[in-house]
């Protein structure tokens, strides 16, 4: 007959020979480093710079703002205005209430700039008003919109711009790459 311990020993060694083994090893992890280091390879150089990018935010942030304006206008029937100061990255919205007085809209969102760092307003020009290259303008928005025809020029530290156009009486606003006078 067998001794009963030494089968007991002999299933414990079984069992820990058919354990599987925790971790990875050092080829999974060098395949896994290759494989991020090609995709870092294509990816970055595709990044563009932070400047055109900043730039590109800004302008799409600043034409949904004015949408979001507008609508917001149009829907509590509150008269809003834009006092924008080119040469500056100053963009600041007020409402007008009930009672005639004016005060920073209690939106937190109406209450943040649009502008990113490095952009900065280089013109603004309204057919009425003509381009205004420095000071402030303000523009109204009510119930229908803007009441004007609107350009705004941003421009990044490079020297590159975007336009954002915002057209009378809609709510439609476009935000289009380079400096753009009349809508493409």
């Amino acid at each position: 007959m067998d001794n009963p311990s030494a089968i007991g020993s002999d299933a414990l060694l079984l069992r820990r020979e058919n354990r599987c083994p925790s971790g990875f090893t050092l080829i999974e992890i060098a395949v896994v480093m290759a494989i991020i280091g090609m995709v870092l390879l294509l990816v970055i150089p595709r990044l563009p710079s932070s400047d055109q990018e900043n730039l590109k935010i800004s302008a799409r942030t600043l034409a949904s703002t004015l949408r979001y304006i507008q609508e917001r206008a149009a829907t509590s029937r509150t008269v809003y205005y834009l006092v924008l100061a080119p040469g500056t990255d100053s963009v600041k919205f007020f409402e007008i209430g009930g009672d005639g007085n004016t005060r920073e809209p209690s939106d937190p969102l109406l209450q943040k700039s649009p502008m990113k760092e490095g952009v900065t307003i280089a013109d603004v020009r309204i057919p009425r008003s003509g381009k205004v290259i420095d000071g402030q303008i303000r523009i109204d928005i009510g119930v229908g919109g803007v009441r004007d025809f609107v350009t705004i020029h941003l421009r990044s530290t490079e020297g590159t711009f975007w336009t954002v156009m915002a057209f009378p009486s809609g709510g439609k606003v476009k935000a289009f790459e380079g400096y753009h006078e009349d809508p493409p």
